[in-house]
Parts: C-alpha cells; sequence; structure tokens
C-alpha cells in the first residue's frame, strides 16, 4: 500500500468512528472531528477550513448542530463517508497538494474543479467517453472534482455513470435542472457514494424529487439560479425559509448572467455568523476562493456541452477539438505561489 493509500485508510478509519460517535454525543464528535481535522492538516487551506468549523462548533446554540444531526440521521452514511473522503482527502488535501506542483512546473494555474455542460443527445456534443477520458487525464494532476450540469433533462444516462463508477476517487455533483430523477439512478448514484445529486428547487417537480430522495437516504443538495438584480430577493428571510422546506444541509446558488458570483458576500456571511440550519454557497463565488486558498489565483473552468470553452471568457477554443490539457495552457491565469497572510 502506498503512502496515499495507507494515509487515506486511517482518515477513513477515523471518519467511520466519528460518524458512529456522533449519533451518541453530537456536539462533543463534532468538535472532537474538527479538531483532529485541523491538527491533521497540512496545507493553508485545510489548516483555514477546519480552524474555521472548529470557532463555529464553539457556538452551543449554532443551527450547524442540528442541521448536522438531521443531515446524519437522513443520509446513507456510506455515501457520506466516500463523498467525504473523495472531496476532503483526494480532492482538497492530496489532489491540492498534485495541483500546487504541477501548476509550478508548467508555469500555469490548474483548477481545482471542472465545470460541465452536459447533453447526451446533442449531436457533435460531450459524451461521457468525453468526461472519463478528461478525469483520466486530469486525475493525474490532482483535479478530482467534476460539477456535471445536465441540460435538457435531468436523469444521469448509463455511460455517464460508469464514468463515475470507474473515477471511485473522484467527486461528482450532478446538477438536475429540470428536478427529477428516475428512483433507479438515484440508487444506482447512493450505491456508487462518490457522486451527489443537486436538485433546481425552481422546477415545478422540486419539492416531491426532494422528498423521495431523503426517504431513500440518498446524498443530495438543491440549487437556485439567480441573478444579479435578485440579490435583494434571495437575501429575504422568507425566501431562505422555502430552502429550508426542500430538507437539504446544502443550496448553491448559481448565477445565470454575467460576473457570476455576485451572492458569494451574502452566502459567506450566512456561513460565519452561522444564520440559517443551512449551509449557503455561491457557485461561482466560492469555487474561486477555494482555488485562492490552495494557490492564491482565483480560476474557474467551465465548458459548454458542445465543448466550448465558456469560462475563462473570450478563448473561442473547444475541448473536444484542442487537446485539454493545451486549452488550460491557454486560457488558465499564471501560477502564483502561496504567499503567507
Amino acid at each position: 500500500m502506498d503512502g496515499k493509500n495507507y494515509t487515506r485508510v486511517l482518515i477513513e478509519t477515523v471518519v467511520e468512528r466519528g460518524i458512529r460517535d456522533i449519533t451518541d454525543d453530537p456536539k462533543r464528535s463534532l468538535r472532537r472531528l474538527a479538531e483532529m481535522g485541523k491538527q491533521f492538516s497540512e496545507g493553508r487551506f485545510q489548516k483555514a477550513s477546519f480552524g474555521h468549523i472548529t470557532n463555529l462548533l464553539k457556538n452551543d446554540d449554532s443551527p450547524y448542530y442540528g442541521m448536522l444531526e438531521n443531515f446524519l440521521a437522513t443520509v446513507d452514511h456510506k455515501a457520506i463517508k466516500t463523498f467525504g473522503l473523495n472531496m476532503g482527502y483526494d480532492s482538497w488535501t492530496y489532489g491540492a497538494r498534485l495541483i500546487r506542483r504541477e501548476s509550478e512546473k508548467r508555469g500555469y494555474m490548474l483548477p481545482w474543479v471542472v465545470q460541465i455542460h452536459y447533453d447526451p443527445e446533442k449531436k457533435d456534443g460531450i459524451k461521457a467517453l468525453d468526461i472519463d477520458d478528461m478525469a483520466e487525464r486530469l486525475g493525474a494532476l490532482g483535479i478530482n472534482t467534476y460539477v456535471i450540469i445536465r441540460e435538457h433533462g435531468s436523469n444521469p444516462d448509463p455511460e455517464l455513470l460508469e464514468v463515475i463508477r470507474k473515477h471511485s476517487a473522484c467527486a461528482f455533483f450532478l446538477f438536475c435542472n429540470d428536478g427529477i430523477i428516475r428512483r433507479e439512478d438515484a440508487e444506482t448514484i447512493k450505491e456508487l457514494g462518490n457522486a451527489v445529486i443537486s436538485v433546481n428547487i425552481s422546477a415545478e417537480r422540486a419539492a416531491d424529487t426532494c422528498r423521495i430522495l431523503k426517504e431513500m437516504k440518498v446524498l443530495y443538495v438543491i440549487h437556485c439560479p439567480y441573478s444579479a438584480g435578485e440579490l435583494d430577493r434571495i437575501s429575504d428571510d422568507e425566501y431562505v425559509d422555502e430552502w429550508l422546506s426542500y430538507g437539504s444541509a446544502f443550496i448553491f446558488l448559481i448565477q445565470k448572467d454575467s460576473d457570476k458570483g455576485a451572492a458569494g458576500k451574502f452566502a459567506k456571511k450566512t456561513r460565519m455568523e452561522q444564520q440559517y440550519p443551512i449551509l449557503i454557497w455561491d457557485l461561482y463565488s466560492d469555487i474561486r476562493l477555494v482555488n485562492e486558498m490552495i494557490s492564491d489565483t482565483p480560476f474557474i473552468f467551465e465548458a459548454g456541452c458542445d465543448g466550448k470553452v465558456i469560462y475563462p471568457e473570450g478563448s473561442n477554443l473547444n475541448i473536444l477539438e484542442t487537446d485539454i490539457l493545451t486549452v488550460l495552457e491557454r486560457t488558465a491565469p499564471p501560477y502564483r505561489p502561496i504567499r503567507d497572510k
């Protein structure tokens, strides 16, 4: 067993024990897990993250305690462990170390997450095999997280599910934009453990879908598209109450218009002040934030379902026509080493 896998097994053992203990003594167990995570953190990103979590959990009245208890009671523990390790270790710890090393060697910044719009029915568009090839090549560089935004439908096709199964160390976010997913697909995703379903709460049947996923103990989150002109509306308490009705511990806000990430300050403020029993994230703003903590360089990489690069803007490159590493080399900002702050 190599060093990477040995460390992962040790962490997995600790996480399994921690999840069991939380059932008996939630507050004490959560604090112990956060302290252990902080103790074994290596990089600035991990230390800052666990330090922040530790400080939050010092508040006995934190709404996050009830949120986490409900999360653990209603989601399959195997899926929590698998997805958590894939994100926390394979992407943000071991993966981040590889990303920094490879970025320094290449001279340009690698993204920690790749966003792909996906429509398998689109002629000459991105197919599951393209995602498979991308995960194979980018995984060697430390890039292990993928946001798959399903266009014109929700259900993952069998080929995509096989890609998710094959890349078991990756973390996949599957954004279902029509708010519907088949039970058999949800059961497969639950069994795989390395993917999370995100339900678009703007869709007509979103509430029914979330209820079914909760009954099945599937790991799911919700997302809400917004425009810059809606910032006052989405930060209203009544709107947040509506989010809570979907029973998810996490919501991603996704800006539809330009200058994406306008709700980032609002989302961060709610987390820092522990305002609600739900963790609010702005997809674009928080992707930039994590990349900046890994490398001092905010960076988003996103491709449309036709393969054209959406972010960074203005490149006119297509990942189906040009090698993915060449595309990154031509679009990514220069690598900047982490500075002490």
